[in-house]
């Protein structure tokens, strides 16, 4: 078997960077500029790794078994349905080794679940005993009689926790090629990591166009993904974890990639379905009006999000009146510098924040901007409240389609009308960090690496 080209990590394919912290304007200029420098944290408060978002997106995948060979601890961040075993490494096999051990627990999870294939993501202890993943996986597919495929998890290739979304990616392509066929006119992908109503309704409103919506991994069963190679077109909705499954569907398959912006709001949700309309031949939707109405006007937000929703949902903040004063994503690469560039021009003072499980800085940061409100991750949110700040949990799949400004407005109203109900907790809490922490600068341990 041709063994497949090496999975680059995103610093590598993507240039990006996962430590930063400063103004809008610099970061957009070191893109505009070229390469921006390599940084690096001389010390992190966490330090996530591959297999956290390859396991949050294959989980999601009902009949999809899914093996990770590591310690036990290493399978407990799997969210979804997805069955699940864990080789539970210890010592001896670290040392010896550990390739039969992987062979006897995928046989056993075939034998004890129901699914259609089987994917075995590797984990960081791997990397020390060189356990031959690829050849007990080579093996067992035939032995089994159903498609198993490697998610290169293993080590740790990459800085930029993303890079798992890529794996992951890499091994749904195999499935796809596991039963490639014709063209299958009048079906699309729709590429997403998470479901919610509005995302039903988004796929409503194409198949109202005369398509047929495949939407993928998220819920969708093996066939279903396997059949994303035989689709006219993907429409991705999760760009920092999907890209490179919609890359390489384009690829390898012919499956065209539609270069839109994420539908939020009004004005973007009727340009992406114009965008599709267009590819089938169908009438274009109307121009919604532009709202005059500003309900964010006076506002200061901070916002948590993953990369491309974050830079997103700050224009649509901008656009209803509000002002964006920090953003904190996880990374942020080449693909991303277009929306930063834009971001820039309007306020080119904009805190950036790039980094994943860095409370510290986070917080930091929040004190010395003294935003109004955060709205974001959860994790995010609980660091704002600990500082004193109204937050609220943001689910970015919420934000799609035209209602993204009434549930951004809904939970700036959350945020600040709970304030009152947690303040006397979080007055009483435990801080997070002493203030010893607290008076550093928020980038006190993110430096320019030295080559």
């Amino acid at each position: 078997m041709a063994r497949r080209p090496r999975l680059e990590p995103r610093e590598t394919r993507a240039e990006a960077t996962q430590a930063f912290l400063g103004r809008a304007a610099d970061l957009a200029a070191e893109f505009a500029a070229g390469t921006p420098p390599r940084r690096i944290r001389s010390f992190s408060e966490a330090a996530p790794d591959d297999l956290r978002p390859a396991l949050a997106i294959l989980s999601e995948i009902p009949d999809l078994g899914l093996v990770v060979h590591g310690p036990r601890g290493c399978g407990v961040r799997a969210p979804g349905p997805a069955p699940l075993a864990v080789t539970d490494l210890d010592q001896r096999d670290t040392v010896l080794g550990s390739g039969e051990v992987l062979a006897e627990t995928l046989r056993a999870l075939d034998a004890a679940c129901p699914v259609a294939a089987i994917a075995v993501l590797g984990s960081p202890v791997v990397a020390i005993n060189s356990d031959d993943i690829r050849a007990t996986v080579a093996a067992l597919g035939p032995e089994l009689g159903k498609p198993v495929v490697w998610v290169r998890t293993e080590g740790v290739r990459s800085a930029v926790p993303a890079t798992g979304g890529d794996a992951a990616a890499e091994a749904l392509l195999q499935l796809v090629e596991t039963q490639n066929g014709p063209r299958e006119p009048g079906l699309l992908n729709l590429l997403t990591s998470t479901r919610s109503p509005e995302l039903a309704a988004l796929a409503g409103q194409i198949e109202q166009l005369g398509w047929r919506v495949n939407i993928l991994p998220a819920g969708a069963r093996v066939a279903e993904i396997a059949l994303a190679g035989r689709a006219e077109a993907s429409l991705v909705l999760a760009p920092d974890l999907l890209g490179l499954f919609a890359e390489g569907l384009e690829t390898r398959f012919g499956v065209t990639r539609l270069d839109v912006a994420l539908p939020l709001g009004a004005q973007a949700t009727v340009a992406v379905l114009r965008r599709v309309a267009a590819l089938g031949g169908a009438a274009a939707p109307p121009a919604p009006p532009r709202s005059p109405s500003q309900p964010l006007a006076g506002r200061r937000l901070a916002l948590a999000l993953p990369t491309a929703w974050g830079l997103a949902a700050a224009e649509l903040i901008g656009d209803l009146g509000g002002t964006v004063a920090v953003l904190s994503v996880p990374h942020l690469d080449r693909s991303h510098a277009a929306a930063l560039g834009s971001l820039a021009e309007r306020w080119p003072d904009l805190q950036i924040h790039v980094g994943e499980g860095q409370g510290f800085e986070l917080a930091g940061l929040l004190r010395r901007t003294a935003p109004d409100l955060l709205l974001g991750a959860g994790d995010a949110v609980v660091v704002a409240l600990r500082q004193g700040l109204p937050a609220a949990v943001l689910d970015p799949a919420r934000l799609i389609g035209a209602a993204a400004p009434e549930v951004l407005t809904e939970a700036v109203d959350i945020a600040l009308a709970r304030w009152a109900l947690v303040r006397g907790a979080v007055q009483n809490a435990r801080p997070g960090y002493t203030p010893g922490w607290l008076k550093r600068s928020p980038d006190w341990h993110i430096k320019q690496e030295v080559r």
